[in-house]
Order: C-alpha cells, then structure tokens, then sequence
C-alpha cells in the first residue's frame, strides 16, 4: 500500500468547544489505485486529506498516516516540505485562491521543480511549458508568462494539476477538482485526471460530493457521514448494490439519464448532526427510515458497511 491511514482524528477548537471534524477513519490505497471518498459538504472529507499533508495544526490531528511506511502525522515541518509536492501533488479545490495572483504561471510551475532540486530554473521553466501542453492548456509558451487572473477558470485548474504533476508524485490527492466549473469543463478536467495517473502511474484520491464524478474516475469509493466512514468498496459494487442507507439515499437524490424524466428525486429529510456534539450511536439514524432500537449503538465496520441492518 502507498498510503494507509489508521483512526485518523481531526478537531477544531470552536469558541471553547471541540468540533470533531474527523472521528477516527480508516482506509488504504494501493499504487496505482484510484479512490474517491464522497459525502454531503461538512461530513469532514476535505480536513481528512488536509491533516494527511499537515495543512492543519498538528496539535488538532491524531492517528497515523503511513506513506511509504513513514508516517506523516509525526514529520518534522522541513521533512513534510520535501514530501508535499514532489511525493505527494495536490489539486485545491477553488484555483483562483490556489495561485499566486502576483507570480506568473510559469514561475509557479516551476518553483516545485527549483525547491525539490529537480531542474535549474531555465530548465524548469522548460518543462513548465511541456506540462502545460500535456495537460492541454493551449500556447503553453505563451501562458508562461500570463498571471491566474487572465486565465478562464479551466485553464486555471489544468494549471494546478500541471503544478501537482510537476514532479511526477506517487500520489495525487485532488480536492473538489470541478466544483467551480461548468459542466463541459469538469467532465474535460475529470478525463484529464483519469489520462495524468495513466501516465505518470499514479495512485489518485478524489474528494468529492458527486457520485457521478466517483463512479467516472475511482477504482473505490469511501463514503463518508457526520466525519466517519459508513461504506466501502469497489465503485460498482458500491453503487449498484449500496448497502447503507445513507448510501442508498444518496443514489434516491441523484438524477439519472436512465430514469423516466416523470420519476421524481427523493431527498434526503433532515441535516447532517453538529460535530460539535455528535449523537451517540449511528450518527445518520436520526434521518434514516430503517433505524430501529439498536441504532442507539454505534455499530461497527463490518464487511465495509457500518449499519446494523446491513449486519443482520
């Protein structure tokens, strides 16, 4: 495994209380393995990944994090600066506020490939150029010398997936990659996606809230409520045979082209429980049609789905 990540615990000091972000979540990624961890926004999915590279305070994290057999979660800030973006890339959710709006593209193309001691700047800047043509951005040469903001918003994202991929990472950790883009620009940024691992033979995690996006892309699929793990496995098996109930509703909620237009989408009742203090027991039983007296018990992982009625 690339990445193996044992009751990972993220919380947040809130005015005085603690807001349990991530409740103890556990997950593996082989090399080469595409994973997408899915959820409704504030189930935790984005302060999972966050803590994994340390981009949170390292007093709020616990757990263990092994890439490579070293774990994450006790490198010293300078070890973390030689991981992060040669070892591991990562694509951020908005890209405007991702890039540098004072720096030109290609400078911040190539400022990961001068850290990490992979080329001098002339040839960083070299191969700046070709990563953005790789990644279809049009006259790559030109774009070198643009600022983000004259850039569109897909342009932008193909610019941090370049910058991600400069140093050929094991991993490519992508944060809501489409969230800001119109519908022809993220299926365009999901292919790419899909095309980069193919060829730089690396292992992918995807956060996102879609399962169209999870089911185009990932080998497996974690998902995710109230900051813990309710199910996973394998993409199909997942979705056309989903045996929480969380799961279940979620694909209800989901517009389909194989559907009659007249059928109607079910949504989910209810809000996702306050972190700040999570129920005891299943923490979607409040919401969930199928809960029954054992739900007061937290039910535990079993044949990767946490849901007592799965388990009867």
């Amino acid at each position: 495994m690339i990445l193996d990540v044992k009751d990972l615990r993220v919380s947040f000091s809130i005015h005085g209380r603690k807001l349990q972000a991530v409740r103890g979540i556990s997950f593996s990624i082989a090399a080469g393995e595409a994973v997408g961890i899915v959820g409704e926004s504030g189930c935790g999915k984005s302060a999972a990944v966050q803590a994994l590279l340390r981009l949170t305070p390292a007093d709020s994290i616990e757990g263990e994090a092994l890439f490579n057999g070293t774990d994450l979660l006790t490198k010293s800030e300078k070890e973390l600066r030689q991981i992060r973006g040669r070892d591991i890339g990562m694509v951020f959710q908005d890209p405007l506020s991702s890039l540098n709006p004072t720096m030109k593209i290609g400078e911040q193309i190539a400022e990961g490939l001068i850290h990490h001691q992979i080329a001098a700047r002339k040839e960083a800047l070299k191969k700046s150029a070709e990563l953005l043509h790789l990644v279809g951005v049009p006259e790559p040469e030109l774009r070198l010398l643009q600022y983000p903001y004259e850039l569109s918003g897909g342009l932008r994202q193909r610019v941090l997936i370049a910058m991600a991929l400069a140093c050929r990472p094991r991993l490519l950790i992508a944060d809501e990659p489409t969230t800001a883009l119109d519908v022809t620009i993220s299926a365009q940024i999901l292919d790419l996606l899909t095309s980069m691992r193919r060829h730089f033979q690396t292992s992918l995690l995807l956060i996102t809230h879609d399962l169209g996006v999870v089911s185009t892309v990932c080998d497996r699929v974690l998902v995710m409520y109230a900051g813990k793990i309710v199910e996973e496995g394998p993409v199909e098996q997942v979705l056309i045979h989903p045996k929480h109930p969380y799961t279940q509703m979620l694909l209800q909620a989901m517009p389909r082209l194989d559907r009659p237009k007249s059928e109607r989408l079910i949504p989910i009742e209810g809000a996702p429980p306050s972190l700040l203090s999570p129920p005891k027991g299943c923490p979607f039983a409040p919401r969930c049609p199928k809960a029954f007296a054992k739900c007061l018990e937290e039910p535990p992982m079993v044949n990767s789905v946490a849901c007592w009625r799965a388990h009867d």
